[in-house]
């Protein structure tokens, strides 16, 4: 089988469901530049091309956040650069493909992808706490779930066209620090805009 069909087909999959959660293999074909045979030789059922992107999404997140989180940097400066990073992903990193993913149940791989992501985040939020640059009282919980929300909204603001791609990363961090974030941390962001 060839790769980059494999690799196609996903991507194209990605886009239709972003567009329509109900498209079916034949719109995803279609859109795929192959024909329904060829993306069955690929993916058995609509369930195996569905566990395919959550794979790729879960790949795509350990490439962002697994570099970003060996550096030797502070922890605001982690979120920053983990951030500017996932919003540009959009659609490829859908909430619905990836982050909901129901741990009790599905294939182990995609469990596995999942519990790092979520390993990696509350590292990241515990060591937030720890430098002081978010409100200690906040459950590390809320945290990872706050900053996953508005890393979903900023792709479907983007893709519906109401921000602007280099805008978003922005106004997840503002919006994240401003809320959850100590004074010190938001001038600290302030003071960081022209990066963006």
């Amino acid at each position: 089988m060839n790769p980059a069909t494999h690799d196609r087909i996903i991507q194209q999959a990605i886009a239709c469901l972003a567009r329509n959660s109900n498209a079916g293999l034949k719109e995803i074909a279609r859109a795929a530049g192959v024909g329904r045979a060829t993306l069955y030789r690929y993916f058995r059922s609509r369930a195996d091309l569905v566990v395919a992107i959550k794979l790729s999404a879960g790949d795509q997140l350990q490439r962002v956040i697994e570099p970003v989180m060996a550096e030797d940097l502070p922890a605001r400066e982690k979120l920053v650069r983990i951030i500017t990073r996932l919003v540009p992903l959009g659609s490829s990193l859908n909430v619905s493909a990836y982050f909901d993913y129901p741990v009790k149940q599905g294939d182990p791989r995609v469990k596995a992808l999942y519990l790092q992501h979520k390993k990696r985040s509350k590292q990241l939020c515990l060591a937030l706490k720890k430098e002081g640059a978010v409100s200690w009282e906040l459950p590390v919980s809320w945290l990872i779930a706050s900053m996953d929300a508005l890393v979903f909204e900023a792709w479907a603001s983007v893709e519906r066209g109401e921000i602007a791609p280099k805008q978003a990363p922005w106004l997840v961090l503002e919006t994240f620090l401003s809320g959850h974030g100590t004074r010190e941390s938001r001038e600290w962001l302030y003071h960081q805009k022209e990066v963006f």
